[in-house]
């Protein structure tokens, strides 16, 4: 599998057949070759997980299918996923998480490889908010991500968030320790690439070195 980085928690799963994009908001989308089945997903409505701009692929692509949070209010043709669905989409196997957020996580599996993406679904906790709502974040996360254990996750794409300062690891941390998946991508770092090799160089993280990628920006191509 070929993973490039465009910006945020957008980014493009380049299989042998198919080519997966999940969540772009800004940045270069490539540029991939016609013969392939192009699947554009999109977790949720928020602005930066949902740029339009994705719908001007059509142009470009004769194969190409929309995946969208049934959150987003669109009179297009997509198919359209709600919490805790699984559907058979072409030559892929899509399965919904209920995110504790807004809108869902997608599992994919196509070419017998199993792909997370974990839109808005993390355990938030914000420093200073009231103990009722972090433990709702908490707790909301901890259901969702039991339904993974015993699964092979090959490829994952998680949060890593600046934002939540001294708690920025904590569903990164559970998510490892819960999925164990192959390779995990960062995400939603609002640009602070830092946080990653802070996380990698820290006690948290260091165990996971040969697990989790260091993304440094936008643009970035890794073969997995």
């Amino acid at each position: 599998m070929k993973v490039i980085f465009m910006d945020h928690s957008g980014f493009c799963v380049e299989l042998d057949h198919a080519v997966l994009i999940f969540d772009y908001y800004k940045g270069e989308i490539p540029k991939f070759s016609q013969e392939k089945d192009i699947f554009v997903f999109v977790s949720h409505g928020h602005s930066d997980h949902y740029n339009k701009k994705i719908w001007e692929l059509k142009k470009q692509y004769k194969n190409i299918t929309y995946i969208l949070s049934d959150d987003i209010k669109e009179e297009r043709d997509a198919v359209f996923m709600g919490a805790d669905e699984k559907k058979k989409i072409g030559n892929l196997t899509v399965e919904t998480l209920k995110s504790n957020d807004l809108g869902v996580a997608f599992v994919v599996q196509s070419e017998e490889k199993t792909i997370y993406h974990a839109g808005d679904l993390n355990w938030w906790h914000w420093n200073g908010e009231p103990k009722e709502d972090n433990r709702y974040y908490k707790n909301t996360f901890l259901k969702e991500i039991r339904k993974l254990e015993g699964r092979k996750i090959d490829l994952a794409f998680m949060l890593l968030d600046p934002r939540q300062e001294d708690k920025y690891c904590l569903g990164m941390n559970t998510f490892l320790e819960m999925v164990h998946p192959k390779k995990v991508f960062p995400m939603h770092c609002f640009g602070d690439y830092k946080i990653i090799h802070q996380y990698l160089s820290s006690s948290d993280g260091a165990a996971w070195k040969d697990t989790v990628v260091e993304i440094t920006g936008p643009g970035q191509v890794i073969e997995v």
